[in-house]
């Protein structure tokens, strides 16, 4: 099953109105619980500062993929414990992402208030599908900066656009990716 919700309310509330952002969230959730699936996966990586808000509200033992929790497992897996976190401005102001990170042993660096802005304008330029060769550039050239690092963690959900193994020298860490990984493993246990 997939469950679009309207990105606008939780867009332009985001980092303003934090209670506006989990209301939407806790109804749309309870609407899809209420369909009884295997398990729920969270696609919009800002979200899950707003579900770790209300999971205790859902009263549901349906496992949600908590994105983040994911990044850090696969991140001590792999022995990364030194990373760059790219997303939107929120994300990375925030510091919810991080925070779990940094609670579980890894270093995260994130940029400096002139490139969180330049990636907020990319993210709004891919939000309405236009992917150009100078973000994958510029993004290839940020990464390039931190080659002292173990990986690179792609916050943003558009990001994969224009950040690949291809102009990334970092390993990519991507959570929509690890989501649907525990998604496929999580059936296949219960296959």
């Amino acid at each position: 099953m997939l469950k679009s919700i309207d990105y606008h309310d939780i867009r332009v509330n985001y980092g303003i109105d934090h209670d506006a952002v989990s209301q939407v969230l806790e109804k749309e959730l309870l609407e899809l619980i209420a369909l009884k699936p295997d398990c729920i996966i969270i696609c919009c990586n800002s979200l899950h500062k707003y579900y770790d808000m209300i999971k205790s509200k859902l009263a549901s033992n349906i496992p949600i993929m908590q994105a983040i929790q994911l990044v850090a497992d696969h991140l001590n897996t792999n022995a990364q414990k030194k990373v760059l976190l790219l997303a939107t401005k929120f994300t990375m102001e925030d510091s919810f992402f991080a925070k779990i990170l940094e609670d579980n042993g890894i270093r995260v660096e994130i940029q400096n208030i002139h490139e969180r802005n330049k990636m907020q304008e990319i993210h709004a330029e891919l939000m309405h599908n236009v992917v150009a060769q100078e973000y994958r550039d510029y993004f290839s050239n940020l990464i390039a900066n931190h080659k002292d690092l173990d990986a690179v963690i792609l916050g943003c959900t558009e990001y994969p656009l224009v950040v690949d193994q291809d102009n990334s020298i970092l390993p990519i860490v991507d959570p929509v990716y690890l989501q649907a990984m525990a998604a496929v493993n999580y059936a296949l246990d219960l296959w």
